[in-house]
C-alpha cells in the first residue's frame, strides 16, 4: 500500500506500525471535531465573528448533511480581520482546553494555515512531518484581502506565489528524512536544493515573512478576497467578496454552523459535481501512528 491520494493520506503505512484508520476510530474522531466546531462556532456567534465550513467539510455538509463518512479533519475559513479577534479569546478563555498556533506568534512547524489544537489529544499521522505536531486539529484557512489596482494584485499574488514556495522548499529541507518517505513529486529534489540553499533562514522566519506577504493588502472592504494557502493558490483562489464572506446557517451532523451563503458555486467552480460520491479506491483514508482521545474518549464523557 505505497499510494498517496488513493486508499490512503500518506506514502506508506508500515513506518513505525503506521495503520489505516477503522470506521469505528473514524467516528469517535469526528465526535470530538464536532465538540470542536461547536466551541468555534459558539465562540464567533458571541463575538460577532463569521467563519464558514469549507473544502471537504462544506462538501460534507451539503452531500452528507455533516462529516463524508471517511473524514477525518475538518477545515474552516475566515477573515484576518475576524482571526485576529478570534485568536484572542482563544488564547484568553480557552487556553486550559486550545492552543492556537500560527506562522506570526507561535511555532507552527513552517505552515501559514493556523491550527486549533485540542490539548490532551493525540493524533500523530504520516503527513504530520514533525513529531511535536500531534494534536487533534482544525486547520484555519485565513481570508485575504485582494488589492483593487491590477498591477498591485498582480505583484502581490507573484510574491505570494514565491514566498509560497520557497517555504515549502524549506519545509522539505528541515524534514528531509520524513519528506523523503512521504513525498513523491517529481520536483522533491529541486525543492530540497533550494532548501538547502535558504537554510540560514530558520524554518519559523521564512513563514513569518510568508505569512506578511499573505497580508499584505490591509483594505478589509476590498472587492474580491483570496485564500492564498488553498491549493490553487493566491490567483486560483480569488473570488468575490460576497462569495467568500457573507455566511448562512447550515445543519452539520444536527448541529447549526455557518456556511458560505453561495457555497454551492464556490464548491462547484473548486469540485466541479461534488454532490456525486467518489469511487471507494478514490476514497481517501489517513495512516495514523498513534491516536489518543485522551479526557474526550468517548466513555470518559
Amino acid at each position: 500500500m505505497a499510494i498517496l491520494g488513493n486508499a490512503v493520506k500518506g506514502s506508506i503505512v508500515d513506518r513505525e506500525n503506521g495503520k489505516v484508520l477503522s470506521q469505528e476510530q473514524i467516528k469517535e474522531i469526528q465526535r470530538v471535531l464536532l465538540m470542536v466546531l461547536e466551541d468555534i462556532d459558539a465562540i464567533c456567534r458571541e463575538y460577532g465573528l463569521k467563519y464558514s465550513l469549507i473544502g471537504g467539510t462544506a462538501i460534507g455538509c451539503m452531500r452528507h448533511k455533516g462529516f463524508i463518512p471517511w473524514d477525518d479533519d475538518v477545515d474552516i475559513a475566515m477573515t484576518r480581520k475576524d482571526y485576529e479577534i478570534f485568536r484572542v479569546v482563544i488564547n484568553n478563555k480557552c487556553s486550559e482546553k486550545y492552543s492556537l498556533t500560527d506562522a506570526r506568534r507561535e511555532n507552527n512547524y513552517g505552515k501559514n494555515i493556523p491550527k486549533l489544537r485540542l490539548k490532551q489529544t493525540e493524533y500523530s499521522t504520516l503527513l504530520k512531518v514533525n513529531p511535536l505536531d500531534k494534536e487533534i486539529t482544525t486547520d484555519i484557512f485565513i481570508i485575504e484581502n485582494v488589492d483593487e489596482l491590477k498591477i498591485v494584485k498582480g505583484i502581490h499574488g507573484v510574491l505570494c506565489l514565491i514566498m509560497g514556495y520557497l517555504l515549502a522548499c524549506r519545509r522539505i529541507a528541515e524534514y528531509k528524512e520524513t519528506f523523503c518517505e512521504v513525498y513523491k513529486e517529481k520536483d522533491f529534489k529541486i525543492k530540497l536544493f533550494i532548501g538547502k540553499i535558504i537554510s540560514f533562514i530558520s524554518l519559523d522566519k521564512c513563514a513569518h515573512l510568508t505569512e506578511n506577504v499573505y497580508s499584505f493588502c490591509k483594505n478589509d472592504k476590498s472587492k474580491y478576497v483570496s485564500v492564498p494557502t488553498d491549493r490553487r493558490h493566491f490567483f486560483g483562489e480569488i473570488f468575490p467578496r460576497n462569495i467568500m464572506c457573507e455566511v448562512n446557517d447550515a445543519q452539520f451532523e444536527g448541529k447549526k454552523l455557518m456556511i458560505m451563503k453561495k457555497i454551492d458555486y464556490y464548491l462547484t467552480n473548486r469540485y466541479g459535481d461534488y454532490m456525486k460520491i467518489p469511487p471507494v479506491e478514490e476514497q481517501v483514508m489517513s495512516v495514523f501512528t498513534k491516536l489518543d482521545l485522551g479526557p474526550y474518549k468517548k466513555e470518559q464523557m
